[in-house]
This record gives C-alpha cells, sequence and structure tokens, in this order.
C-alpha cells in the first residue's frame, strides 16, 4: 500500500545537492562479501603458494627447467585462473543482487519519489510502514501506532511503540502502524554499521563440505611444516645433491596440499549461484546452493504459496441484525482508519460502496494495530470501538454460537473468514475481554495456484516432506492444502502447541503436515524442533511474522514482493513470487554439491596414496618414488582433465548421497590399497632392475596413470568387475581409456624430458598384475566396509 500522505514535503533539491556536496549521505558501503583485495590475497598469497614458488626460485636457478614448467605449471594456472573466475563470478552476482534491491521511498520538493539507498542524505522525510527495515538512523515526526522490532540490536524479541520524538536505529524494522522519520544519521555514522558484529566485519559463513575441506588443508599444512624439515635432513644424509632434494621437497608439498580443492569448491558454488539465477532465484548467499541440496523438510505459509494472495470478499454476513448500511458504514471508517490498509483490509474497502451521506468524519481516538500474534486490529472512535480479526479471537462463541458455527463450516470449505465487531472501549492490556458484540462475519477467497499441484509434486520426487505452517482457521487451510494435492495426515492448532513443552512439541511436528492459527514464535519452535530431530528445514515466507522462523530455518527463504525484512534475513529470494521455481533449483542445489563431492574424491585419492606411498618409501630408505615432472603430467590427465569436465557438467559423476560414506571412505580405503600394492610393486621394480630409481619411477608412472583412471571410472560409476556398468557408461570408459593412452604416451615419446626408462616385459607384467590385484582389494573393501567401521568405532567418545 502507498504511504499516507504526510504534511512533510522534505527537502528541495538544492538542500539534497548541500548535504551531497558535504558528504552526508548514505554512500558507506557495509561489507557483504569478499573484496577484490581478499580474492587476489586467498589466491595468490596462501602459504601454499609461498612455500613453492620459494621452491621454484631454487629449481630456477638451479636449471632443472621441466620440473618447473610442470610442477608449477598447475599450480600457476589454478591460482591466476580461479582468481579471475572468482572475480567475474563475484561481478555478476553483485549485478544479480543490485537488480534485485528496491529503492526507499523519501519525501523530496512535496513529492514521494524512490532512491537507491546510497543517495539518501542526512534530514531527508522518510515513511515506514510494517515490513520496512531502517536503512539509516531517524526520528519520529509522524506516528500512528508505530510498533519497532529492535531485536537485531538489542536482542528483546517484543516490539517497542514508537512516539513522536523516539529515535530509531537502522537494522530495526516495522511490524506494525505507520510513521514518518527526518533522518539524522547516515552512512558509516548510522548504528548499524557502528556495530561491528553486524556490518563491518565480514563473517564468512562456510558449507559442511568447505568446513571438511578447510580441516584437511590445515591438517595438511601442519604436517607439510614438520615433515619438510624431515624430508631435507633425510636427503642431507643420505648425501643427495641439492637439486635431487628440492625435487623431493617439490613432490611432497605438490602432493600433500590438495591445491585447487578448496577453491573449486568456492567456484562450484559461486557459479551455482548465477545458474540458478537463471530459474528467477536470486542467490544472497553462496552457502544456500549447497543447502538447497540437503532440505529435507520445507515449510511454507499458504498465502501467497499454495494461493495467489490476491484477496476478494466473497460475502459481507450481517449479525444481531445489523441493517447493512450501518455495517458498510463502520466499516468503511474502521479501513479509512487504518494507520496501515494490509490487503486483506483494502480487500474490503474495495467492495465496500461509496457513503450517500456524504464522508464520514474520521474521529479516531486510537488504534491497536493487527499483527500476527493477536490476531485481530482495532480502532477506536468517539462512540465505540470496531475490531477486526479471527473470528475465534473476536467473536464470543458462548453468546454467538450460531455465528461462529457458520464461520467453521466456511473455513471448512476453503474461504478466509473474519468476525467484526465493535466494543465500548479500546482494550487496554491486548487482550479482548469477551465482551464484544459481533456485527458481521467477512468471507474472502484467495485464488489457489494454476501449477502448485506439478510444484509439491516435483518436491515429492525429492524426498523433500512439505508442511503447511499457516496463521488462518485450521479447517480453510487444510481445504486449500487438500485442494492443492497435500495428503493432510495431521494437523494441529496454535492453542494445542503452545500447550506443549519442547519434548512433547518435537514429538508431534515430525508426523504433522499442517500447522494452524500459529504465532510468530511458535513458528520458530516448529522448525527449531525439526531440526532437533535431524530434519534439514528450509522456510519459504514473506511478512514481518515470519522473520524468526526464517531466522530460525537452515535456509532461509523469501518472496521479492514480501516485507523487507523478510528479504534481508533470507538466503533466497524468489524474484517471481511464486515457489514453482523452487524445484528446479534444488536440483541444480544437488548438481553442484554433487560436482564438488566428485571433485574431492578425484583430489584427495590422488594425494591420499602419493602421501603414504612417500612415507613407505621413506621408511625403507628408498629413493624417492616419482619426480616433479612425472607427477604433473599423470595429475593432468587423469585427474584435472576428468575433474574440470565435471566441474562443467561435460560428465555427470555417479550419485553420492553421503560425504562420509560415498567419499571419505572411498579415499581412505582407495589411498590404503593404492599406497600399499605401489610400495611393494617399487621395492620390486627398484631391486629388479639393479636399484635403478628411474625405471623404478618409470613403473610407477605407469601404474599411477592406470590407477587414476580406475578412480575416474569409480567417481563416474563404471565398475572394472561389474561389466554391467559398462554399457550405459561406454563413453566415460572410452575416454578414461584415451586420456589413459595419451597420458602414458607422452613419455615415450620425449623420454629424456620426464627422465623415463620404457618398462620391459617383466616390469608390464608386474605394473598390469598389481593394477588388477590393486582393482580387486578396492572392489572388494568398498564393498565390505567392517573394517573401515571399525576404524570409525576409535573416533565415537
Amino acid at each position: 500500500m502507498a504511504p499516507q500522505p504526510t504534511t512533510h514535503k522534505g527537502l528541495t533539491a538544492a538542500e539534497v545537492a548541500e548535504r551531497v556536496r558535504r558528504g552526508e549521505t548514505n554512500a558507506f558501503k557495509a561489507r557483504v562479501g569478499r573484496t577484490y583485495w581478499q580474492i587476489f590475497r586467498d589466491n595468490i598469497f596462501n602459504i601454499f603458494n609461498i612455500i613453492f614458488f620459494l621452491l621454484m626460485i631454487v629449481v630456477f636457478a638451479l636449471k632443472d627447467y621441466p620440473t618447473a614448467v610442470f610442477a608449477g605449471f598447475s599450480v600457476v594456472t589454478n591460482s591466476i585462473l580461479g582468481m579471475f573466475q572468482e572475480i567475474n563470478a563475484k561481478r555478476k552476482l553483485d549485478q544479480l543482487a543490485a537488480l534485485a534491491a528496491k529503492d526507499i521511498l523519501v519525501w523530496r520538493d512535496g513529492q514521494l519519489i524512490g532512491v537507491p539507498i546510497h543517495d539518501i542524505v542526512k534530514d531527508d522525510v522518510m515513511p515506514i510502514e510494517p515490513g520496512d527495515r531502517l536503512v539509516v538512523d531517524g526520528r519520529i515526526i509522524e506516528s500512528d501506532s508505530l510498533e519497532m522490532d529492535e531485536s537485531q540490536l538489542t536482542g528483546e524479541s517484543d516490539a517497542v511503540f514508537k512516539e513522536i520524538g523516539a529515535e530509531v536505529h537502522s537494522g530495526s524494522f516495522c511490524t506494525a502502524g505507520t510513521g514518518v522519520i527526518v533522518v539524522t544519521r547516515v552512512g558509516k555514522d548510522s548504528t548499524i554499521n557502528n556495530l561491528s558484529t553486524i556490518a563491518k566485519v565480514y563473517k564468512n559463513v562456510l558449507t559442511p563440505t568447505q568446513r571438511r575441506l578447510a580441516a584437511v588443508v590445515q591438517v595438511a599444512l601442519i604436517v607439510m611444516l614438520i615433515v619438510m624439515p624431515m624430508l631435507f635432513i633425510a636427503g642431507y644424509l643420505a648425501e643427495l645433491n641439492g637439486l635431487e632434494i628440492i625435487r623431493s621437497l617439490v613432490v611432497f608439498v605438490s602432493s600433500i596440499v590438495p591445491q585447487g580443492l578448496v577453491l573449486t569448491a568456492i567456484l562450484s558454488l559461486t557459479i551455482g549461484a548465477i545458474s540458478i539465477s537463471r530459474f528467477q532465484t536470486l542467490i544472497q548467499r553462496v552457502n544456500a546452493v549447497e543447502s538447497m541440496a540437503n532440505v529435507t523438510v520445507l515449510c511454507f505459509d499458504k498465502t501467497g504459496t499454495l494461493t495467489r494472495n490476491v484477496l476478494t470478499v466473497s460475502e459481507i454476513i450481517p449479525l444481531n441484525n445489523r441493517p447493512m448500511p450501518d455495517l458498510e458504514a463502520d466499516l468503511r471508517r474502521y479501513t479509512g482508519s487504518l494507520s496501515y490498509k494490509n490487503r486483506t483490509a483494502a480487500a474490503i474497502a474495495e467492495v465496500l460502496p461509496a457513503s450517500t451521506n456524504g464522508s464520514v468524519p474520521n474521529m479516531k481516538q486510537g488504534e491497536i494495530p493487527f499483527n500476527s500474534s493477536r490476531k485481530w486490529g482495532a480502532v477506536s472512535f468517539e462512540d465505540s470501538t470496531l475490531i477486526l480479526g479471527a473470528p475465534e479471537r473476536v467473536i464470543n462463541a458462548t453468546t454467538n454460537a450460531e455465528a461462529s458455527e457458520r464461520a467453521r463450516v466456511l473455513a471448512e470449505q476453503g474461504m478466509r473468514v473474519l468476525g467484526f465487531a465493535r466494543a465500548a472501549e479500546l482494550p487496554t492490556s491486548g487482550q479482548l475481554n469477551g465482551s464484544t458484540e459481533a456485527q458481521a462475519l467477512i468471507v474472502l477467497h484467495d485464488q489457489i495456484r494454476p501449477d502448485i499441484q506439478d510444484t509439491l509434486a516435483a518436491f515429492r520426487e525429492q524426498n523433500v516432506t512439505l508442511k503447511v505452517i499457516s496463521g488462518d482457521n485450521l479447517e480453510t487451510v487444510r481445504s486449500i492444502a487438500t485442494d492443492s494435492g497435500m495428503v493432510i495426515r495431521k494437523a494441529y492448532t496454535g492453542d494445542q502447541l503452545n500447550a506443549m513443552n519442547d519434548h512433547e512439541l518435537q514429538a508431534v511436528v515430525v508426523d504433522a503436515d499442517l500447522f494452524a492459527r500459529i504465532e510468530p514464535d511458535t513458528k520458530r519452535r516448529i522448525i527449531a524442533a525439526l531440526k532437533r530431530e535431524g530434519e534439514y528445514v528450509a522456510m519459504v515466507g514473506d511478512g514481518v511474522n515470519d522473520v524468526p522462523a526464517l531466522k530460525e530455518a537452515h535456509l532461509a527463504i523469501a518472496m521479492n514482493d514480501g516485507a523487507q525484512i523478510a528479504k534481508d534475513v533470507a538466503e533466497i529470494v524468489l524474484l517471481n513470487n511464486a515457489m514453482s521455481t523452487l524445484p528446479k533449483a534444488f536440483e541444480e542445489g544437488k548438481e553442484i554439491t554433487q560436482t564438488i563431492f566428485s571433485s574431492i574424491k578425484l583430489f584427495l585419492a590422488k594425494n591420499f596414496y602419493t602421501i603414504v606411498l612417500i612415507f613407505f618409501v621413506g621408511f625403507m630408505t628408498l629413493p624417492f618414488p616419482t619426480s616433479p615432472v612425472q607427477i604433473s603430467w599423470v595429475t593432468l590427465g587423469t585427474v584435472n582433465i576428468p575433474a574440470t569436465l565435471i566441474a562443467f557438467k561435460i560428465i555427470r559423476p555417479k550419485h553420492m548421497a553421503k560425504f562420509r560414506k560415498d567419499v571419505l571412505e572411498y579415499v581412505i580405503t582407495a589411498g590404503t590399497i593404492g599406497a600399499v600394492v605401489m610400495a611393494l610393486m617399487y621395492v620390486v621394480a627398484y631391486y629388479g632392475t639393479e636399484s635403478n630409481v628411474h625405471a623404478a619411477r618409470s613403473a610407477i608412472t605407469m601404474f599411477i596413470a592406470l590407477f587414476g583412471t580406475l578412480i575416474f571410472w569409480n567417481v563416474c560409476g563404471v565398475e572394472i568387475f561389474e561389466p554391467g556398468t559398462y554399457p550405459p557408461r561406454w563413453r566415460i570408459m572410452l575416454l578414461g581409456i584415451v586420456l589413459t593412452f595419451l597420458t602414458m604416451l607422452a613419455p615415450f615419446i620425449v623420454p629424456d624430458f620426464f627422465a623415463f626408462i620404457p618398462p620391459d616385459g617383466l616390469l608390464w607384467a608386474l605394473i598390469i598384475s598389481c593394477f588388477l590385484l590393486t582393482a580387486g582389494l578396492l572392489h572388494v573393501f568398498t564393498r565390505n566396509r567392517s573394517l573401515i567401521e571399525h576404524l570409525w568405532e576409535l573416533f565415537k567418545p
């Protein structure tokens, strides 16, 4: 609704220009994401790159150019290309966010105009209405039953009544009533920008997968800093030349830190956010992309989701022989005197005929604005108080049993029913005492969205449980939910839930599909109870009353036309105000998560078996099992290229449901088996070739090429010992064979560059035998998980 007219004309254009010249604008930009400097710093000047580049300087100084080129190539390209991709992704996300941002209404030169948030200046005159979040500080100059929620600033959840002259602060939002403020503090001087815990310090919220990767990198860095000096000392005591020691360190450093893996996760989430925007879905925080893949329960209101939220009055039913002209006059007085006319009041006002006796003088004495907790609103006049709200709250069922029963029957038909009543005076306690005189039942109708049945079916196909949480009457919500295609097994009202403690509530929310006459805090309790049951909960909301539940949910989703505060706390904004795009966005989120899991599986498996192999060989005091050139080349062909093809969705990996079971356990199993077999093969090859380290390393290179392809096949669902997996994935098999062939061919073409000695017949027999043994053991141990389960038992408290 448009703000009420005001006697304050606001600033003139000249006054605005003068304040802009003095720097009294709201141009300060709080941190909302990583800066370009942070992106550059984190990609280029991390600990791993610094150590690696120092080693590269030494390698260049010793003129070992092949090692410098191959070992440094992946690191340099990952860092530079990753940085530019993240910068480009940030720009696109910033542009999307700017397109979704709404202008702020201010009075200037006597006109109400919209200006961008950064163009607000000190002394601007700004209207406030329910759902508005203040972006600047100000002083109230007009107030009509204005109530502000300052919980983000004070921690107190109760709304605060604001009178003329009271101070209001940025970060608070209007819950009821209307008002006008004059801006007193803008930009860096405003309250919200002076609270470092809210605005000035950017907090990077990591997804579960990002937290796991960060832990892996931290452990790897600690191990690297401990083992590097040990390797240097071991090489020195073994009387190796300086270049050989540096080569060993390069292999170790490039193997232990999963370079690019954390970056891959960040980029995948960011690119996913851009991709999801194609479905009219704005991702405000990239962690929401992964959250969409984890959602098990979706909670939403009836209004605006199941229905179109276009209310029309079907019927006005007088009660207690109230004459219709008198009733319409009272309704005109009530709706015309409201501080803020919501959709319901606007729909009622629209059907009322114009007064035949001229305009009724507005003698408003006071107002209690409607809110979702009270379920009613009241306006007092000199002669009486008029009340509009839920029939069970407004109409006394004892003295008006027939009206109460009629309201129930209409609600069962899917109608929204309101009670209209009179009272002698405005309630002082905010509670109706039952002494109201029923005047009418007002019946409203809201059309069900034509696409809602298909939308709900798409959620069910994704195994997402649906729950309706509404402030409307139970029978009304049940009827509309059933017509929308939902099967309602159990339903509860807010009064029933409020009588339960948290333990009792937790026991009923899982099985129930519908909750009616729910207050804002009860919505929050429902979400919290579902979370305690292990559910990953998403909440769709659009109003001030949804804010507590949106904050409590794992994933908060808001409608673009909803209250500004609802959009501010949401991770996702539905730009087209419809849930119909969400199933596609959820599916896209799941695909992005699968991309990240696949990359982790490929990179960590290679890093794990390489590190364990280095330790095994070191314990046997044998020369390093591979060279920087060899391991970099094999990694490019069997890890980097497949991971890139998966990231660009050219290849679809096998579905992985659980990180521990499908990713981490595979990495540990494959890495351990591969390292043990390679260590044994290296010993046999080394001593079988009369301690020829180059021949032994060449055999290891060929084996790693084969083993890397085996892991790639497993990631994509190809199992060597299950021929049934071949036909549906023959392209994956062919691609793996081609990549392996090209990877193995290069050392034969330029053997000197790779320090490669082609294996003879016996070594090839050893390589093939060890590869088949590894593939067989991996097949057995990934299906019989008893050993790895015993490992997890060690970490249980």
